[in-house]
Formats: C-alpha cells, structure tokens, sequence
C-alpha cells in the first residue's frame, strides 16, 4: 500500500487562495446592497442595517433614498439621527425613508412631516405613501439585493397599470396628492360580475417600495422643470 501524501505547501496556497476568493465575493455582495448607491438625477441609495450608518450621509448633498425597513434602532443612534436630520436642508435635497413593519414605531413617528416615508401596508406606523405589495413579495425582492441582484433589476419593472406613467404621477403630485397609486380599473357593466383575481409568478422580483421612491423623485424633479 502506498504511503499517504501530506499536501504540498503549493496544494495548501491554493486551497487557501480559493477560500479567500470565495470570501471577497461575498463581501462584495454585501458591500454592494449596503453601500451608497447613485440612481441618476441626483438620487441616492442607502440601505441601513444599523442607523447609526445613515448619520454621514445625511450631512451629504443631493436627494436620498435611506431604506430602513430592518434598520436596528437605539435611543442613542435616534438622537443622533434626529440631530443630523435637522441640519439637513430638506426644500433641496429630499429625503425618501423606506420603512416597514419591522420599522421601530417611535423612531418613524419621530420623523419631520417633510420626510416622505414609504412602505407597504400593514405597518404599525402607516407611511405617508403606501405601495401595494404583499408583505412576502416585499422582503422577497428586499432579500434579492443582499443575494447580489442589481437595484437596477429591481427597480426597473413595469408599473402594473398601463399608461400610469411619470407623466400621470406628475398630474397627480400637482394636486397635491403623494400617495397617487394606479387606478382601480371597474367593469363596464356594474351588473357583470368581477372574475376572481389570480396571482401569477411574476418573471422577476421587482421592489415595488423602491420603486415608487424613484418614480416620485423622477416626478417632482419633472415638476421643478416646468
């Protein structure tokens, strides 16, 4: 019977440099879901897994998207979040607050009115703009971004009404009227009845709460144009 080999210090340096590439690919998934994010037109992306990290970037210019659906919250980090907030010139750099249910009640209720928060339903502090998704689709497409899917990917489905654009969202926010949503759309006949509403699998996951944060700078930037 032959002897076993030791490996080889060479087979030792590749298995090592295999676990190391294997390592930084994953903590470039990581770094990618919760870095600052451009999405064009002076937007920002932000995802906070804790909030003492969306202290700096509020003291940055331009507009902000900080997706706080499970940011962990202290009264320490509160405070100092509230402080940040207040230096912070919300007429020319909007800031967009993505929360949910996890989102801590007291933190959302202590926000300024000229924050706009969204989220879907269901949250014990309700947003000042709710998007229509379910709770499962929502941390489906939240969980995506961390698995390294692009917010690109993620924020480029179509709206689900046809020729509900940024132009109708537009009409809408002149009305005053953030939490414009597509319409319901009603049978000719009201004596007909409705067939039931089916779900299919949608093709890809969309993020439907980033998704409106987006369409409604893209709409308030259009209306400052005109």
């Amino acid at each position: 019977m032959k002897p076993t080999r030791s490996a080889t210090p060479r087979t030792l340096a590749g298995k090592l440099m295999t676990l190391l590439a294997i390592s930084s690919l994953l903590l470039v998934s990581r770094a990618r879901a919760t870095e600052l994010t451009d999405l064009g037109q002076g937007l920002g992306y932000l995802r906070v897994h804790s909030l003492d990290a969306a202290i700096k970037p509020l003291a940055g210019s331009g507009a902000l998207v900080l997706d706080l659906r499970h940011s962990r919250t202290s009264p320490e980090t509160s405070i100092a979040f509230q402080a940040a907030l207040a230096k912070r010139d919300d007429l020319t750099n909007p800031l967009y607050i993505l929360v949910g249910p996890n989102t801590p009640v007291p933190f959302v209720n202590a926000l300024p009115k000229a924050v706009i928060t969204l989220g879907i339903g269901g949250s014990q502090s309700a947003p000042r703009v709710i998007v229509d998704q379910s709770p499962e689709a929502d941390q489906l497409a939240y969980d995506a971004l961390e698995s390294g899917t692009s917010l690109l990917d993620l924020i480029s489905g179509r709206i689900e009404k046809d020729r509900y654009d940024e132009a109708s969202l537009v009409q809408e926010f002149k009305g005053g009227n953030l939490e414009a949503h597509p319409p319901e759309k009603k049978p000719a006949n009201a004596s007909e009845a409705v067939p039931p509403v089916t779900e299919s699998k949608p093709n890809r996951l969309t993020d439907r709460v980033l998704q409106r944060a987006v369409h409604l700078h893209r709409a308030l930037q259009a209306l400052k144009r005109g």
